[in-house]
């Protein structure tokens, strides 16, 4: 006999089983349940009723005495919650003449099948088991994938996605335009990527991709999505904007779902300006998400909290890069008796720069510093030091990274933290 797991926390044969169900406490409640969502004939056998459960919400036949040894006769399926050792083994001991399986909870040593923590999402199932062992971490695990999972299964995907195409080509034939999704997509892990983004990239027809949007995240997209790398890198743009606003356009107006996918949030430097009033002038149907912004999920990495109280009064967020890859310092004489942190993007390589401009300013070169680099990602490094110190803080770490400058930093090393962590 093959089984499968199909039922809500429950494996089951392939066609509809017998089951008897022996108990009406808490835990017999939890298993009644579950067979609520099978299309198997159950009854329930129990000398009183301990959980109201039962009389509220159990359309099955409730039998209120004692267990009799013949009544496992004729049964697929027994499953013993009284937690009664001497009829646990009673009912092992029987199973194969009488030709049921058994399942008695929390005694492993008696169990022909265990329950599995299973999370259902129409046509989809996944059961997890630990082999009777630990089911409450067979929960935690179900309600992890639980909150991985997109809202609807891969069946339900692969038939919209047949259906989208014959709307695109119906909406081709009439000459309308698509629509374009400006979708923040965090700092690089899918785990910080809103609900409403990871809904929105399985219904795509095209994506256009930002260098610093997370590979793992890219692995969401359809199978047929159209993936273009529409990278700027320092020194290195392969697409100007105006090329991409240009593709968006061209997608949207073949009737596509096109989504410009960006690293952290695209209202923090992220263009969002030019390439949302460039649709808008065109007619084209735009929805913008936001992001978690890499500078505040870099600052929570490194421990930092940018509005500390009575160590800053608020926060401030710069680039130190221009177009063309251009040094900008307009913002570094605000650090002489500045009562906020500044945060500042993009400026891994002009650690030097900034040091001499600052030092060139007359700033105080022992203000607290910190890089927090490859935020979100398995080399994530916090360096604390001082404006001083940029440079030797700026080897000890990589790109991409955030500069964090005040006085809340040095209170970083009383804050947990994750990833490496170096003090110079």
């Amino acid at each position: 006999m093959v089984f499968i797991f199909i039922m809500h926390v429950l494996p089951v044969a392939l066609t509809p089983k017998r089951i008897l169900l022996i108990g009406a406490g808490r835990v017999a409640a939890q298993k009644a349940r579950a067979l609520l969502d099978s299309d198997c004939e159950i009854a329930v056998i129990a000398r009183s009723i301990r959980d109201p459960f039962f009389l509220a919400a159990f359309p099955h036949p409730l039998h209120l005495r004692a267990f009799a040894p013949d009544d496992a006769r004729g049964w697929d399926i027994v499953i013993d919650a009284t937690g009664d050792r001497t009829l646990s083994k009673r009912l092992w001991e029987r199973r194969k003449a009488l030709g049921y399986w058994l399942n008695c909870v929390d005694i492993p040593e008696y169990c022909d099948f265990y329950f599995g923590a299973t999370y259902r999402n129409h046509d989809l199932c996944v059961s997890v088991s630990t082999g009777g062992a630990s089911p409450r971490y067979a929960q935690r695990i179900r309600d992890l994938i639980a909150a991985t999972l997109p809202e609807r299964d891969t069946v339900f995907y692969r038939e919209l996605r047949e259906s989208r195409k014959s709307e695109r080509k119906q909406v081709e034939n009439r000459g309308q335009t698509g629509k374009v999704f400006l979708i923040g997509c965090g700092p690089g892990s899918r785990e910080q990527l809103t609900l409403k983004a990871l809904k929105t990239l399985k219904f795509l027809d095209v994506a256009l991709i930002d260098a610093l949007v997370g590979r793992e995240i890219v692995e969401l997209l359809p199978e047929d999505c159209r993936r273009i790398d529409v990278s700027k890198r320092k020194g290195c743009q392969q697409f100007p904007q105006e090329t991409i606003n240009a593709m968006m356009l061209d997608h949207a107006r073949q009737g596509f779902r096109v989504g410009r996918l960006k690293g952290g949030d695209p209202l923090v430097f992220g263009r969002l300006f030019e390439e949302a009033t460039f649709l808008s002038r065109h007619g084209v149907a735009l929805e913008i998400m936001n992001g978690i912004s890499a500078f505040l999920s870099g600052c929570l990495a490194g421990g930092i909290t940018p509005t500390l109280r009575d160590y800053s009064a608020g926060a401030l967020v710069v680039s130190a890069h221009l177009r063309e890859t251009r040094f900008n310092s307009d913002w570094i004489p605000l650090l002489k008796d500045f009562p906020y942190t500044l945060i500042v993007l993009m400026a891994h390589s002009f650690a030097g720069k900034i040091r001499e401009a600052a030092q060139n300013a007359g700033v105080p070169l022992d203000i607290p510093a910190a890089f927090v680099s490859k935020i979100d990602s398995p080399g994530q490094t916090t360096v604390i030091g001082t404006l001083e110190k940029l440079e030797t803080m700026a080897r000890h770490c990589d790109k991409p990274a955030i500069l964090v400058i005040g006085k809340a930093v040095a209170k970083a090393l009383e804050m947990p933290h994750t990833g490496k962590r170096i003090t110079l």
